[in-house]
């Protein structure tokens, strides 16, 4: 068995010490490592982001587009006035009509539900709906999707559905076969 002896065992005292809270240059650190990765973080988001945008514009044409077909299948007539007549020449959905927008001074515009939701335009065989509100609200922008329907009238280019995209001026004219600018344009068959 061990014995020690009282006089042989130093002790060592040491002070009570609270406990550190973060002090400034600590804080410093923290924010700087937090700012550069919002850096990095940030414009991946951003473009998710936009591209999400873009893929919803996308869908919301095609679906447009889609339901003018239909529309036109059964009416047999093409969107272009009350039963096929000839005096729209641009057809809107909801939302801002774009800046810039030329189509208006080519003849007269209709609103987009007028063929998809209801049977003004389509007459007895109209048998819609052929789309929803909520595709013929406002692009992911705010602004109206516009369809140029002049295109059928004229005969020597085809209709399409446009968005003015992310920066909400309409670039492209209705003679336009591609879009202009960062127009998104959907080419009906």
């Amino acid at each position: 068995m061990e014995t020690h002896d009282a006089g042989t065992i130093n002790e060592v005292t040491t002070p009570n010490k609270r406990s550190a809270s973060p002090g400034l240059l600590e804080a410093l650190v923290a924010l700087s490592i937090v700012v550069s990765l919002s850096g990095v973080v940030m414009p991946v988001v951003g473009s998710e982001l936009s591209k999400g945008r873009m893929t919803d514009a996308w869908a919301d044409m095609q679906t447009i587009a889609e339901g003018l077909n239909g529309y036109t299948r059964d009416t047999l007539y093409l969107p272009t006035g009350i039963q096929g007549r000839t005096n729209v020449t641009w057809l809107y959905g909801a939302g801002a009509i774009p800046i810039g927008n030329t189509f208006d001074a080519n003849g007269e515009g209709r609103a987009l539900e007028d063929a998809l939701l209801t049977d003004e335009l389509g007459g007895p065989r109209w048998s819609g709906p052929y789309s929803s509100t909520d595709v013929l609200g406002p692009d992911p922008w705010g602004q109206a999707y516009i369809v140029n329907a002049d295109g059928w009238i004229s005969g020597h280019r085809n209709p399409y559905v446009i968005s003015a995209g992310p920066d909400g001026r309409l670039q492209t004219s209705p003679f336009d076969r591609e879009a202009a600018g960062d127009d998104l344009l959907y080419m009906l068959p």
